[in-house]
């Protein structure tokens, strides 16, 4: 029972603010309803306005909040900025219509004009939107001069970071790799050829035979992911990449192309 009552006093304080804003905020509209069918209808304009830059407004207050301030902008001949208010209103809710009976036609008329250029500002948004993504599409799906120059840059300049330095990495190091090796196997074939003993042609021989063999490995390497990046790029295939581990062969690179 201790327990309820505790639940039920802290509920009555939470509850009282809301309640409490609740409530101005319906006396606040009640009070600019009043000023304007008084014909007040600056009064009723500064209220709305002074009320609109109150915090903790919901959509719904808000909504009656600029409703009040068009009507009382078009009771003063200000037909222009009443427009701008509706559509102010209708951004907040745009299903938002006024009652076709009891709303006088003057009025009428400068809300379905607003409405008008709602919807179109609205239909211009959304082909700007479909237009700016077209663009960024189209602008990924150009080849450029960085699909040939090294694997993986077109790939980072489309936004694909992850794959695109994956290819890059992988380029570099094997690239490198070649590099190094073709010139460690020509000075190895020089002291192989320049060997005299038989034992010291056997042991230059292995190490020109090793470096040729990383020579042709590397190389060979940078050209499948060199072939990888041009097939990501001008097929569009997706490509996967992921390392793997074999109790076989160790660590290695799994490579999947769907076409």
């Amino acid at each position: 029972m201790n327990t309820l009552k505790t639940f039920f006093i802290l509920f009555l304080l939470f509850s009282a603010p809301v309640a409490a804003q609740i409530s101005f905020s319906d006396s606040s509209l009640v009070f600019i309803e009043s000023l304007y069918n008084n014909g007040q209808y600056l009064s009723a304009e500064l209220e709305s306005r002074r009320m609109l830059e109150q915090s903790g407004l919901n959509d719904a207050t808000k909504v009656q909040i600029e409703k009040w301030i068009a009507f009382s902008l078009i009771a003063q001949g200000k037909s222009s900025s009443a427009k701008e208010r509706f559509i102010s209103l209708l951004m907040i809710d745009g299903t938002f219509e006024l009652d076709a009976v009891l709303t006088s036609p003057k009025i009428l008329s400068v809300f379905n004009d607003a409405k008008m250029k709602f919807s179109t500002q609205r239909k211009n948004i959304a082909i700007d939107t479909s237009r700016s993504a077209f663009h960024q599409q189209t602008e990924r799906s150009i080849v450029s001069f960085r699909t040939i120059l090294f694997p993986g840059w077109e790939q980072i300049h489309q936004g694909r970071d992850a794959f695109g330095y994956s290819l890059l990495a992988a380029g570099v190091v094997s690239l490198s790799s070649g590099i190094a090796f073709e010139v460690l196997r020509a000075n190895a074939r020089e002291k192989y050829l320049a060997a005299k003993t038989a034992a010291d042609i056997s042991s230059k021989y292995d190490t020109y035979n090793f470096n040729r063999k990383a020579e042709i490995y590397s190389f060979t390497a940078f050209a499948v992911v060199f072939i990888v990046s041009e097939i990501d790029v001008f097929a569009q295939s997706e490509v996967n990449v992921q390392p793997v581990f074999s109790s076989k062969n160790g660590p290695q690179m799994l490579l999947t192309v769907r076409f």
